[in-house]
């Protein structure tokens, strides 16, 4: 059986790591959109130098563009099997158009509550030193998260094929959530 999934959580919910833990189990690709745009900007494509005008002038990708990105890996022979995106699709938007694609097999949604996800992001920053990580800037996207993906998790969801994975304790304990929701 193809499994096509799907990771969302907040910034510092660790979806990231379990993308990679999981792909390690399962032999599937781990997916991030912000690496695929960055691995196409290092291709030189025309797609690609057309994201490295977009992102130097300070933009957002669009959709079209990072749905393009992502086709265009799901066409690679490791990716026959299936495969498990990090962080995508963020937005309605962004999940009409994968939806009109391709429909996941599960989503992996890694809920953290919000003084712990600002407690990561915040000691985060001060090993990596981010500047822009502070308490406001974070609390924003945090903001934004919820807004936006809300709706799409609702909707898969409603198509029977979301899990909750709760994001608090070590990491091989929510790995352990995680295969038991998928049950691998």
């Amino acid at each position: 059986m193809k499994h096509k999934i799907l990771i969302l959580g907040p910034q510092g919910s660790g979806k990231g790591t379990q993308a990679q833990l999981l792909a390690e189990r399962t032999g599937l690709p781990a997916l991030s959109m912000g690496q695929l745009l960055r691995d196409e900007v290092a291709s030189e494509s025309l797609l690609g130098q057309k994201i490295d005008s977009i992102i130097n002038a300070g933009n957002l990708v669009s959709d079209d563009i990072a749905l393009d990105v992502l086709k265009l890996r799901l066409q690679k022979d490791d990716a026959k099997e299936g495969y498990i995106v990090d962080g995508y699709p963020r937005n309605l938007a962004q999940y009409q158009t994968f939806s009109n694609f391709d429909i996941p097999t599960a989503l992996l949604v890694i809920t953290v509550p919000k003084e712990e996800t600002l407690k990561r992001l915040l000691k985060r920053a001060e090993i990596e030193g981010r500047l822009d990580d502070n308490e406001e800037t974070i609390l924003k996207r945090l903001a934004i998260y919820d807004q936006e993906t809300a709706p799409l998790i609702e909707k898969y969801t409603e198509m029977g094929i979301a899990h909750m994975i709760d994001g608090v304790g070590t990491i091989e304990e929510v790995a352990e959530r995680i295969n038991k929701a998928l049950g691998v």
